[in-house]
């Protein structure tokens, strides 16, 4: 595509969804489809520990999931949600778990997992042949049940323990003849629907997070005190890996395993006679999920919410712990800094067919800025084109002299809960291959972003959001980098640098402060990856600040030149071999299962390293590794 005219950026205009990331307004736009009307609801925690208006004081019904038929498929939309009846603790149908399923209520740890196709049939989430452990599963794509027990869901269909039960029954006896045909039967696959059919994989993520988490051998002791509660995220959530639609399905999410633990409770003091609100079981939740652009500062949606349930003590349900994996990015050049005057290079991959999104936020100020932050950009065959921001909240586009989009930029400024101000710019490049005749799409190679030489003193973040293809979704994406002529990630040696050097560069590629940007709340645990031989932190695992791999570590890669843990797949008695800190949080999720299970109470994170055996200024503690397949 050759330049006729040098690309310019038009006039700002403001922005129609002010309250959402630049991602998420990028996402409708190129959809077509209309903001959500309002933010996410304030009363999340009433929500979630249900200080609302619904029956019984449980939580009113979850927040919507986003435009129907977007996120999710038309069939899988609840028409009417309701707030539970009770129901679920008078009917055994609608039972969490069977009575000689019901964990001991001074033993107990009910463990959550958020992810995608938790195989609920596995051997390992069972007690018997027959007895499920898996209390609840909310399956957030699946058809809607207008008849089903999930009735105050946005849409998707909830599976209880006691109906996999009878499904267990039926699958021993021969009726339901393979668990190929339960997933089937029970919805959670369908392969006439038009979705990633990841319940279907061999050996999937939420196979081997969920299962690592809460499965255990058949006649283990401690399996019954661990039930699990999971939620199936909408595969197009998965997909997304620059995150714009994940808030809000990861909020609604979040306050599904929360009310659901609370009514396992509930149902433990139904079935045994106790009082009201005398069983509060401890949770830990396990999301290994992450980004890899944001503002790294606690502030996002989803961290907000997790430190406040992490914090709230409630009369209902024991603490709740919330378990992350670090990041796998740490030498991937997804981050930068920039100073006023900086310029830093932006290497886009040719064939890519989907939009390239970068995120600049700018140094706490404070006091409201006076005036909008403008970056350049420069591309193959033109020079820098500055913004021209008039106004913070504030969205433009760089058009060629055709006037077809090659980029557009969202201005946007958050105020900080302790005070301050930050200011962000999120860049959003067109691919570099179109998808279909006509589409605009922009040259490949080497493109230079840069600040003004009168931007606000102090550092400047760049991230890349991750755009790399995800195993069994679709393949269109290539991953950009961010370049640095000085960055070197082999010394003469050949040896890995791992760590950044000094350097005072106006702009350059770090490995520092590469952590989960869903991971820098002040309650969520880190959770890293080391390598079993050697003992120390994979070089792919995230940092939080200079050097620290995780809050805890876990062993995952057999050696450093060895990657990959053996992992349970989707059917009972297969597996598979992955590698990721992925693969940690989940580990650490059950070693604090067990221990609160044993009646630990660690109030934060610093005392839960401590109950690992570390120390306030000491590196992080390494938990012994999971047993090999096969043996617990």
């Amino acid at each position: 595509m050759e330049l006729r005219a040098p690309p310019f950026w038009n006039n700002p205009a403001p922005r129609t969804a002010p309250d959402h990331s630049g991602c998420a307004e990028d996402w409708f736009a190129r959809n077509d489809s209309p903001p959500d009307a309002d933010a996410l609801p304030s009363d999340l925690i009433a929500r979630a520990f249900g200080h609302g208006t619904g029956s019984e004081g449980d939580a009113l019904p979850v927040v919507e999931l986003g435009p129907p038929g977007l996120v999710l498929p038309i069939d899988a939309i609840n028409p009417a949600p309701r707030a539970l009846d009770g129901s679920d603790l008078t009917d055994p149908r609608l039972a969490y778990l069977e009575d000689d399923a019901l964990p001991d209520p001074d033993g107990g740890c009910i463990i959550g997992v958020i992810d995608d196709a938790i195989p609920f049939v596995h051997e390992r989430l069972r007690l018997t042949p027959t007895l499920s452990r898996v209390a609840a599963l909310w399956v957030q794509d699946a058809r809607f049940d207008p008849h089903g027990p999930g009735h105050d869901l946005p849409a998707g269909t909830e599976l209880r323990g006691a109906a996999i039960g009878t499904w267990l029954a039926q699958l021993q006896s021969g009726t339901i003849p393979t668990e190929d045909s339960l997933y089937r039967l029970s919805g959670v696959v369908d392969m006439t629907r038009p979705t990633t059919h990841a319940a279907a994989f061999a050996a999937g993520h939420g196979a081997a997070v969920a299962l690592l988490a809460a499965g255990h051998a058949p006649g283990d002791r401690d399996a019954r005190n661990r039930p699990l509660i999971g939620v199936n995220l909408a595969p197009k959530v998965i997909a997304d890996s620059s995150g714009g639609l994940a808030p809000r399905v990861l909020v609604a999410s979040v306050l599904f395993v929360i009310t659901r633990a609370r009514r396992l409770c509930r149902l433990i003091e139904t079935r045994r006679g106790l009082a009201r609100n005398s069983v509060r079981l401890p949770v830990v939740l396990n999301i290994s999920l992450g980004l890899t652009a944001g503002p790294r500062d606690g502030t996002s949606v989803i961290e907000r919410l997790l430190d406040q349930i992490a914090d709230h003590q409630a009369d209902d349900l024991g603490p709740v712990h919330i378990v992350l994996p670090s990041g796998n990015h740490r030498m991937a050049r997804l981050r930068g800094r920039l100073l006023a005057g900086g310029t830093l290079g932006w290497q886009v991959p040719p064939d890519d067919r989907t939009v390239t999104p970068l995120e600049i936020w700018g140094p706490v100020l404070q006091a409201a800025p006076d005036k909008p932050l403008q970056i350049g950009l420069a591309g193959p065959g033109f020079g820098p084109a500055w913004t021209a921001f008039t106004a913070v909240g504030q969205v433009t586009h760089l058009q060629d002299g055709d006037g077809r989009d090659m980029a557009r930029a969202y201005h946007g400024t958050s105020a900080l809960p302790d005070g301050g101000y930050r200011q962000a710019v999120t860049v959003v490049l067109q691919p570099t291959c179109p998808d279909k005749p006509g589409e605009a799409w922009i040259k490949p190679g080497l493109w230079h972003l840069s600040l003004p030489a009168d931007a606000a003193p102090g550092l400047h973040d760049v991230s890349l959001q991750r755009d790399e293809v995800l195993r069994g979704f679709p393949r269109e994406a290539r991953q950009s980098r961010l370049y640095d002529p000085h960055y070197r990630d082999r010394d003469p040696a050949e040896r890995t640098v791992d760590r950044d050097p000094d350097s005072s560069a106006l702009g350059r590629v770090q490995r520092a402060d590469t952590v989960n940007a869903y991971a820098t709340g002040r309650r969520t645990l880190r959770a890293g990856a080391v390598s079993l031989r050697e003992g120390r932190a994979v070089e792919y695992n995230s940092l939080i600040g200079t050097d620290r791999a995780g809050d805890l570590l876990v062993p995952v890669d057999r050696a450093i030149c060895h990657q990959g843990m053996g992992i349970c797949g989707r059917g009972s008695g297969s597996f598979s071999m992955m590698s990721g800190s992925s693969l940690a949080a989940p580990q650490v999720t059950r070693w604090l299962a067990t221990a609160l299970g044993q009646g630990a109470r660690p109030g934060n994170r610093a005392a839960v390293q401590a109950l690992a055996g570390g120390t306030p200024d000491g590196p992080p503690p390494i938990l012994p590794p999971m047993p090999p397949l096969g043996r617990d």
